[in-house]
Order: C-alpha cells, then sequence, then structure tokens
C-alpha cells in the first residue's frame, strides 16, 4: 500500500511526463480508490504542483518554471528521499532553516511544500529550492543571493557567504561531496566549501544529508569537523564499518 507521499509524487510525475492523467487510471496502477486519488489531487491542485480537471488533473500553466540539467538531483533518487523524510522529522514548527544547494535539500524542500502542518522560515542558496517553496503559504522564504552557477543552479560566492552571515539559524540542513567519520565534512570545491562554512557558523544545529556513496572519499576541502554535527542522516546502504565507526566515535546517524 503506498503512502499518500508515494501516490501524489507518482500523480506528479505522470502529470508532468504526460500533460494529464485521469483518475480513472491513476486508481487501476495504483490499486486504490477514485476517491483517494481525487483527494489526492484535490491536494496537489491546493500546492499549486497541477490543475485539476473533470475527470482528472493536467499541468499547471501559471506559475515558475525553473530550467535545469537533472544530474544528481536523480542519482540515489529513492535513497535521497528517504534520508530526507526523516530530517523532516527534525523540524519544528516555527523553526528557521537553512537549507543549502545539496540536491538532498531540494527533496527536504518538496517534503516540507507538500507539509502545510509545520510553519516555518527558510533560508536557501537554491534555486530550484526557491522555486518549490516560492508558493507555499506556510513558509516565510529568504532567497540568498550571489553567483549562479551549478547543476542544480545555486548562489555559490562571496556574496552568498557575507548573506548568509545576517541570518540565525535553529537548524541548518547541508549536503556535502564527502564525509570522513574521523576528520569531518568535505566539499569538491571553493565555493561551495566557504558557503557551507557559513551556514555551520549561524546554525545552532547541524544536520548532514548524505547518501552511502558520499562515504567513499576523495573531496579535498574541510568544511566543518564531526563536532559541529548535530547528526548524520544516510541510506542503509552504508557500509557496516561506517556504522561501527559512528559509534565509537559518538556521532549520531540515523540510517534510513
Amino acid at each position: 500500500m503506498l503512502s499518500s507521499q508515494e501516490r501524489q509524487e507518482y500523480i506528479v510525475d505522470q502529470v508532468n511526463k504526460n500533460g494529464s492523467v485521469r483518475v480513472s487510471d491513476v486508481s487501476r496502477e495504483l490499486s486504490c480508490s477514485e476517491v483517494t486519488i481525487r483527494n489526492d489531487i484535490r491536494r496537489l491542485d491546493e500546492l499549486g504542483l497541477l490543475s485539476r480537471t473533470h475527470g482528472g488533473a493536467k499541468v499547471c500553466q501559471d506559475g515558475l518554471t525553473i530550467s535545469f540539467e537533472q544530474g544528481e538531483c536523480f542519482w540515489h533518487k529513492e535513497e535521497k528521499k528517504r534520508i530526507a523524510e526523516r530530517a523532516y522529522e527534525y523540524i519544528n514548527s516555527r523553526d528557521s532553516i537553512i537549507i543549502d544547494d545539496s540536491t538532498s535539500g531540494y527533496y527536504l524542500a518538496k517534503i516540507i511544500r507538500r507539509n502545510t502542518e509545520k510553519r516555518m522560515i527558510v533560508i536557501t542558496n537554491s534555486i530550484l529550492t526557491a522555486a518549490e517553496l516560492s508558493s507555499a503559504r506556510h513558509i516565510e522564504l529568504f532567497v540568498v543571493s550571489g553567483h549562479v552557477i551549478g547543476t542544480p543552479p545555486s548562489a555559490l560566492d562571496n556574496f552568498t557567504v557575507n548573506a548568509y552571515h545576517q541570518f540565525n539559524a535553529t537548524k541548518a540542513f547541508i549536503g556535502a561531496n564527502g564525509i570522513d567519520l574521523r576528520r569531518g565534512v568535505a566539499s569538491l570545491g571553493t565555493p561551495q566549501r566557504d558557503v557551507k562554512k557559513a551556514i555551520v557558523e549561524v546554525a545552532k544545529e547541524l544536520y548532514v544529508l548524505v547518501d552511502h556513496t558520499k562515504f567513499e572519499g576523495g573531496s579535498l576541502f574541510n568544511v566543518c569537523p564531526m563536532s559541529a554535527v548535530t547528526r548524520v542522516i544516510t541510506d542503509r546502504q552504508v557500509q557496516p564499518g561506517q556504522l561501527e565507526l559512528a559509534r565509537s566515535l559518538g556521532i549520531p546517524m540515523d540510517v534510513v
């Protein structure tokens, strides 16, 4: 039995792929009632993710569209979704949170948009995350400016670093190009490193969202030591040796 989030993601994917869907078709494909699918479509229409029609749904004709090379967004997609779902559990209503330019952060933004029971302030340098949350009425959104580069597109330069230093955040959710449980969180480039360092400095709690491949090493620039990290959230394909090491070092780690 699929969860409501899984059903709704399927509906949005099908609408974006085909331009429209019919309630009867989705009901048959997902083996659930038409009433359930109609309720899902009504909810997605309220969130602005599609337009409800008689008997189905179609692509929204209005709103903001961001074109980008999909790239890493679809690498280890299911793992990143689970990581983002767990990260969402650590957010409280009225929190002020930072979401960086990571692809796991983008999936967290999607979950935040769909769940309106928690009201919060979101600060981000990710164009993709900003677009995802721009019309969410339960979110007060701050977009940090700077030179937009990378895939997905994000603001990454000294303007971005200086802008982040204007904030005080309850929690920050960042990705990493690499993580060494003895040495710390690492980045592949200096622009990303400098922005992440700024985020670490202004957030009271730091959550690092990384899939299992990020434990394989290879990143050059240190962002912060593990002592600065509140919790690591990763997927269940992480090597057992990494879990043992985390336990021995007293590093909180969620495996989902």
